[in-house]
């Protein structure tokens, strides 16, 4: 089976992730970046797919979930990030400061 293109990834990828506008871009070195908007401010960037990995809906099937999956282990770093600035107490002292 050939490679997707770009168009049918995008389509693909936004029918699996139906709250997400789906923008692809291709590499010449073969490889795919794809930028996720989703409601309001909510942005997620993944740079360096490997297109020849994905091939076929099943592959698809798999790229939107390792998508999905990268998108909750950013969300609970960048969570995990908050909750110990607002806990550290120089952190609270110097936000005063200013």
């Amino acid at each position: 089976m050939d490679t997707l293109s770009k168009s049918q990834i995008e389509m693909a990828l936004a029918a699996r992730l139906p709250s997400y506008k789906v923008t692809c871009t291709l590499h010449a070195d073969g490889t795919l970046s794809a930028i996720l908007s989703g409601p309001e401010t909510d942005h997620f960037a993944i740079t360096g797919i490997v297109r020849a990995h994905y091939r076929g809906p099943e592959a698809i099937a798999r790229l939107a979930n390792e998508i999905l999956r990268e998108m909750v282990l950013s969300r609970q770093g960048m969570r995990s990030s908050r909750l110990q600035a607002s806990s550290d107490p120089t952190a609270c002292e110097s936000g005063r400061d200013r």
